[in-house]
């Protein structure tokens, strides 16, 4: 029960909707990889390269400032003439560079750090030698700036009183080498994730206008590649008729695999159509029978745009089972055999079909003819070659009787047993009046 239900509530998808879907999803990923990554190496470049603007602005500080100056004025515990002049200069760099923290500290620390200059963007100064927590430096770098070791000075690192920071350190020696202040900047990660949004921001935006063109691009090809020749194989296979070309007209993708499909069907359908000529071909006559008479009319009395004018016939033998009497069955072959070849000569330049319906019966359709001149005409054609049958030697000529209806339609096709019911009417009017004649009407 629930295996049924589920077969009634299973709606297929289309293989656009399967395709480009998998297609949209791994582009998805692919392009959310992307931008990620792509993200995270523009994070660390930018972050690089403030770190290294940060260490360019402290050694270029450094540069001015005198190492001696400096100790002296740590151990007298008062400033030298030229500390106003690089405070001013320290000022001057803070504000160009866009950091928020510059400062010179001491070298040496127990559990706080003197400081000797500062520049803060919107903060004020911090006075001469006030103290500071060692807590808030990186004491590996100040430690290694004083021992003198090779050793990275830039960094980015969280602090809890001011949150992550890019920071940078160089010392400060003074004529002997000996290392007694170092240089500091700090620059607040919010400045650098705000750029970050925004390049950020950029990349998404060309992701996924890059997303959108591919999608359309995706979806088109697959239309172009994919749908379209599946479409016209499936409309083929819809339209396949028996005896009818459906495959061969169809047109080759150059893509292997609906190649192969496409070559496959048609040769299906002409092994289809072999045997369905063996089967639908009377053995005596060679004409088709009774059977195909009725499905190519199936195909013939088709609603069209444009009207048409069809001709049914239904001809009779006259007297057929007297020759069987008389002189055999196998002259009465004979006299099928031959009726069979009139028929193909006489009717088999024009469009249709002509069929042995069984015995002495056969019938013709013509499809789209001009007007019923050509049947008239058709059927006088026929009379005269089946008079000239010698199938005895005191013997010669077969007389038919022919019921004929022609009808034209469009949209609204004639139903095929109306068709044959008038047609045989005519021939019972034409053998109730002697035989040997034709009978057309119009409907």
């Amino acid at each position: 029960m629930r295996i049924t239900e589920k077969l009634k509530s299973y709606k297929p998808k289309s293989l656009t909707h399967t395709i480009v879907f998998s297609v949209f999803t791994l582009l998805l990923i692919s392009i959310g990889l992307f931008v990620f990554f792509n993200f995270m190496k523009i994070k660390e470049e930018i972050s690089e390269l403030n770190m290294k603007q940060m260490h360019n602005l402290v050694l270029a500080y450094s540069e001015v400032l005198n190492g001696d100056s400096i100790e002296l004025d740590f151990k007298r515990r008062e400033k030298n003439v030229n500390y106003n002049s690089w405070s001013d200069i320290g000022d001057s760099l803070l504000r160009k560079s866009g950091v928020k923290y510059l400062y010179v500290m001491n070298i040496y620390y127990n559990d706080s750090i003197e400081y000797y200059l500062s520049a803060r963007d919107h903060l004020g100064k911090i006075n001469f030698l006030e103290k500071e927590r060692i807590d808030d430096f990186d004491t590996n770098i100040i430690n290694g700036l004083k021992n003198k070791l090779d050793i990275k000075t830039s960094k980015i690192d969280y602090y809890p009183s001011f949150g992550w920071l890019v920071f940078s350190y160089v010392p400060i020696k003074n004529s002997k080498g000996k290392v007694v202040a170092f240089v500091g900047a700090d620059k607040e990660m919010f400045d650098i994730d705000n750029d970050m949004r925004k390049i950020g921001t950029k990349i998404l935006a060309a992701g996924v206008l890059f997303l959108a063109i591919v999608f359309v691009l995706i979806t088109y090809l697959i239309r172009k590649i994919f749908v379209s020749p599946i479409s016209k194989i499936i409309e083929a296979a819809d339209n396949f008729n028996l005896l009818n070309v459906s495959f061969k007209n169809l047109d080759l993708t150059r893509i292997k695999e609906y190649d192969t499909l496409i070559k496959s069907f048609r040769n299906m359908e002409k092994k289809i159509n072999y045997a369905i000529t063996r089967s639908f071909t009377d053995e005596l006559t060679k004409l088709n029978n009774r059977y195909f008479f009725t499905l190519s009319l199936e195909n013939i009395l088709r609603p069209v745009e444009k009207e048409k004018k069809i001709a049914f016939l239904v001809i009779d033998l006259d007297s057929f089972k007297q020759i069987n009497d008389t002189y055999g069955h196998e002259k009465g072959d004979f006299v099928l055999r031959n009726t069979g070849i009139i028929l193909k000569q006489v009717f088999g330049d024009l469009p249709g079909v002509v069929a042995r319906l069984g015995g002495d019966e056969f019938a013709v359709c013509l499809d789209n003819i001009e007007d019923k001149q050509i049947v008239e005409d058709k059927c006088k054609i026929l009379k005269k070659e089946l008079s000239q049958i010698n199938y005895a030697e005191d013997k010669t000529g077969v007389n038919a009787s022919i019921g004929i209806i022609v009808t034209k339609f469009s949209d609204t096709a004639p139903i095929y047993t109306e068709i044959f019911s008038s047609a045989d009417n005519n021939l019972y009017k034409v053998k109730a009046k002697g035989k040997n004649s034709y009978l057309i009407s119009e409907i």
